[in-house]
């Protein structure tokens, strides 16, 4: 009676644990970058109702939009979001992230302004440039309203 594995048995069961490997794997970063992609497009949209339902409730002045209202109005994630002057940014690492630098939601004189920038080539920037093709702005003067 054998009581261990022989060398070939060992060596089929390497390979198939690398050809699960090679199958799974790619699988699973994808399934990170979806995850990633639709909880940037989600934040998008809290973004602009949040923060023109607060322009329209609170009045706001429009020398007081800056990237820490969003922040806080939107409750968005610092992993995820970082503050600037004048908007946010996509955030790795409490700074502003170097690869998938193609979001821009900034506050414009009396606009907020989402634009993705297209010629970032990354997977992230490509699939967010389909979504919006378009740069969105979002008026946030008061007599646009019209009742």
């Amino acid at each position: 009676m054998q009581k261990a594995f022989s060398m070939i048995e060992l060596v089929f069961v390497i390979v198939i644990l690398g050809i699960i490997a090679s199958i799974a794997l790619p699988k699973l970063s994808l399934t990170r970058s979806d995850a990633q992609y639709t909880a940037i497009v989600a934040d998008i949209q809290t973004i602009m109702s949040t923060i023109e339902q607060q322009y329209l409730v609170e009045d706001i002045n429009p020398t007081q939009l800056n990237g820490d209202l969003i922040m806080e109005s939107a409750r968005l994630s610092s992993s995820r979001w970082i503050a600037t002057n004048t908007g946010i940014r996509l955030a790795k690492n409490q700074a502003i992230d170097a690869n998938n630098n193609c979001v821009f939601i900034d506050f414009n004189q009396t606009n907020l302004v989402v634009r993705i920038d297209s010629t970032i080539q990354t997977p992230l920037c490509q699939k967010l440039a389909k979504q919006y093709p378009k740069t969105l702005i979002t008026p946030l003067e008061n007599n646009t309203i019209k009742f």
